[in-house]
């Protein structure tokens, strides 16, 4: 009897322990799925601090607040070419200390990093999450339109009308039909100005061959004086007798380069007395063989004028200037 008694006992107390252990592993999976049901939901925020969207020329601006710092940011972000991927990584290389960035809907779900800025603008206002805190950022109506579709497109129709009408006021013959005008001058001023070419180039030979004796003769007169100096001393008198002789020789050079500054107001060199010889010879020539010298000028200048006309409208960077500046040039002359 008392070993049925220690049995029942046993067997009472072993089924407690198994019940016991039972209770103790479905209490440790309870604990278990709602730490991970926990962890991943985002944690609720019960207050949030209210942010807005401004828009200034035309792109909108947000300011957000900087976890580390416990300062304002001011973001720009461009609707056609940013994402939300984009702002998310703005955020984090303006402010280290952010771990975690995310964009919500105001339904709560996670808004991909690929959702381009301007459809998130036409949500009207989304949640912005810095680490653990939230914030509810509202959008203005009147910022959104002018990034829709619709404004697209109609951009997009006022490029082809432009076209359309570019193509329509024949500016393509506008130009050519300037250019062949400008050809037309540039070979009627060089028909005129051939003729005076040749007698110029004529003149200038002479005058050349007559500078070059000048500046030979004056050559050949020292040489001669040399010469007869040196006869005098050595030969007919002595340099008791000429020593005055050339010191006045060379005292009247003296005073003549000095007439010579005082009469052209430039130092006596020869490459300078040389030109003077040039022009005063070509001057007198042309007067004496009736070459208008004003009109050969004109000429001159009107053919650069009229070259530098052509460069410009075949430069690139002229070819889509507008009919207005184009008839400018008409006048500039």
């Amino acid at each position: 009897m008392r070993n049925g008694r220690g049995l029942v006992t046993s067997f009472i107390a072993a089924q407690r322990l198994a019940n016991l252990r039972n209770t103790l592993w479905n209490r440790q999976q309870l604990a278990f799925s709602s730490s991970v049901a926990s962890s991943s939901t985002p944690p609720v925020q019960e207050e949030s601090e209210q942010l807005a969207i401004r828009f200034e020329y035309g792109l909108p601006l947000l300011d957000v607040p900087l976890p580390s710092r416990n300062e304002p940011c001011q973001f720009t972000m461009r609707p056609l070419s940013d994402s939300v991927g984009s702002l998310c990584n703005f955020l984090r290389q303006e402010d280290r200390g952010i771990d975690y960035v995310a964009v919500y809907g105001t339904n709560g779900v996670k808004l991909a990093t690929c959702t381009s800025i301007e459809h998130l603008l036409q949500f009207g206002a989304f949640r912005l999450r810095l680490n653990d805190k939230f914030y509810n950022v509202s959008v203005p109506k009147s910022g959104t339109t002018p990034y829709d579709s619709d404004k697209l497109r109609q951009l997009d129709d006022l490029r082809a009308t432009v076209a359309s009408l570019h193509a329509a006021l024949c500016v393509d013959e506008y130009k050519l039909s300037r250019e062949k005008k400008l050809l037309l001058q540039l070979e009627n001023a060089e028909t005129l100005l051939a003729p005076l070419h040749e007698a110029k180039q004529r003149i200038e030979q002479e005058c050349e061959a007559h500078t070059d004796r000048v500046m030979w003769g004056g050559f050949a007169a020292m040489g001669v004086q040399t010469g007869l100096f040196a006869r005098l001393t050595w030969w007919e008198y002595s340099w008791d007798i000429m020593e005055p002789v050339t010191y006045f020789a060379t005292y009247s050079t003296v005073c003549a380069t000095f007439g010579y500054y005082l009469y052209t107001k430039q130092s006596f060199e020869y490459p300078s007395a040389r030109e003077r010889v040039y022009t005063k010879q070509f001057y007198r020539r042309a007067q004496k063989q009736n070459f208008d010298i004003e009109r050969y000028n004109r000429l001159v200048n009107e053919v650069e004028d009229l070259r530098n006309q052509l460069k410009r409208m075949r430069d690139p960077l002229f070819q889509h200037l507008p009919v207005s500046y184009l008839s400018n040039l008409e006048t500039e002359k």
